[in-house]
Formats: structure tokens, sequence, C-alpha cells
């Protein structure tokens, strides 16, 4: 029953399935999430997008043939989510709906949890605010005074599709990381995320947590990160840490990160 009611708390608009409080109508402010402390419910400065009301009206129609398996689905699904944000949100919303509720029963659902994450991906960036906070929350209300912890292994998926969503993601990760609540699991799996996406804006964030963090747990997940990045510009920080890092495995990981860069820039 908590899979039912956990994308309460988990970042889209209320239009779209999902509880987002609202901030400012003119969505400027802060990009990152907060959480209010007394009511653990997210807040953010930014409105989501709402979809008109003939676009709600379509998408039932869309959302149906995505219900029957109908194989006119992917096609209708990709001329949707581009009509506006509003109507990229609505999709987004329902399928991450969906990814919660087949996640709740996973031990059973097989090969339909992997079409559903398919299909996360397959919408893409409105889906990663949600995706986000599934990856980094310590928890998520859910109403009821109830809350839900999410797991390793669903914070797992969540890491392996927002680096198939790829760059996009990169404002959402950035921004989570400038989090000062933010916990060590989460500032780790928003790091690894961010290498993932092979997207160099993130390369001056992976490197401030490489050089700088007190964790030494982050600091070698940030080595990880900067390997996975990709870019040649890491080395002289994985450099920098095998030299002066004090914690044996911070040396070990960013020593390993930058054999396989290095590899990676040969090929």
């Amino acid at each position: 029953m908590i899979g039912l009611v956990l994308w309460a708390g988990i970042g889209l608009g209320a239009d779209h399935g999902l509880v987002w409080a609202q901030g400012k109508k003119d969505g400027k402010g802060k990009d990152g999430l907060e959480i209010d402390r007394k009511t653990d419910k997210i807040k953010n400065d930014k409105a989501v997008p709402k979809a008109t009301k003939q676009e709600r009206a379509d998408f039932v129609r869309v959302w149906e043939l995505y219900r029957k398996n109908d194989g006119r689905w992917p096609t209708e699904r990709d001329r949707f989510k581009v009509r506006s944000e509003g109507a990229g949100y609505l999709l987004a919303g329902h399928i991450m709906k969906h990814y919660v509720q087949v996640n709740a029963v996973r031990a059973k659902a097989g090969r339909q949890l992997t079409q559903v994450k398919d299909e996360v991906v397959a919408v893409g960036a409105p889906c990663v605010p949600a995706l986000v906070n599934l990856m980094v929350m310590d928890r998520i209300n859910a109403g009821g005074g109830k809350f839900f912890v999410p797991d390793d292994i669903t914070r797992r998926d969540c890491l392996d599709m927002i680096e198939r969503i790829g760059r996009v993601a990169t404002p959402d990760l950035m921004a989570t990381l400038k989090r000062k609540d933010l916990g060590v699991k989460g500032r780790r799996l928003a790091l690894l995320a961010l290498g993932g996406t092979r997207d160099v804006r993130g390369l001056k964030m992976i490197a401030h947590h490489l050089r700088t963090h007190p964790s030494w747990q982050v600091r070698a997940d940030a080595a990880t990160a900067m390997g996975k990045l990709g870019s040649p510009r890491g080395v002289e920080h994985l450099v920098y840490a095998i030299k002066n890092d004090a914690d044996k495995a911070v040396v070990r990981r960013a020593g390993k990160a930058r054999e396989a860069l290095m590899a990676s820039l040969v090929r």
C-alpha cells in the first residue's frame, strides 16, 4: 500500500499525479529542492508547468494506448511529450506513478519493471526531478503521518535511469548537490549520477567534492564519478587526490578512476 502513496512526495506537481509544494509563480529563485523540516515535505521556488485543459483531455486517449500496450504508444508518447512543458510533466507524473506501483511489487513484476523503467527513460527530462528525489532523500512523506524510506535497489534503479536520460539531468543534480542538508548517501549517489551523465558541466562540482568534502566516502565516490565523466580535465583532479588525500581508500579509488579515464581517452 505504501507504494501507492509514495509519489505524494517525490517531486512533480499535484496536477500531474505527484505533489510538489508550489512557490513563486514566476519560477525565479533556487533551482534546488528543500525539505520543510516541520512537515518533511518538499519545497520549491519554481512552479511546475501545468497542462492545458485540451492537453489533459488528449492525454486520456494517449494514456489508454499505454494501458493496452498498443503498438502506437511510443509514437503518440513522443508526440505528446513535446507539445509543451505542461504536457511533458503530465506524462511524467503518470509514468512515475506507474513505476512506483510496479516497483512496490518488484519481486513479482519481472519484465514489467524493466519495461516501465524504459518508459521513464523515454519520457526523459520531466521525470528527472522525481527520480533525483527518490534517489537522494532519506525519507519521503507518504501522507497520513507515514514516511517511505527508499531502499538501496530503488535508489540504484533511479541512478541507472538518470544516467540513461543523460545530460538533461545535470541541472537538477547540480542543484541537489548544492543543498546543505543533503545526507552522505544521497550526496554519493548524486555525484555518481552526475558523472554518469558525461556532461562536462559537472566537472567543477565533482572536483570540489573530491578535493574538499570531509567524508572519505563522498570523496571516494567523487573520484569514481570523475572517471565516469570522461573528461581529460578530470585527470589533474584525480592526480591531486592520489598525491594528497589522507585516506587510502580514496587514493585507491582515484587511482582506479585515473586508469579507467586514461584508457578511455586513448581509445
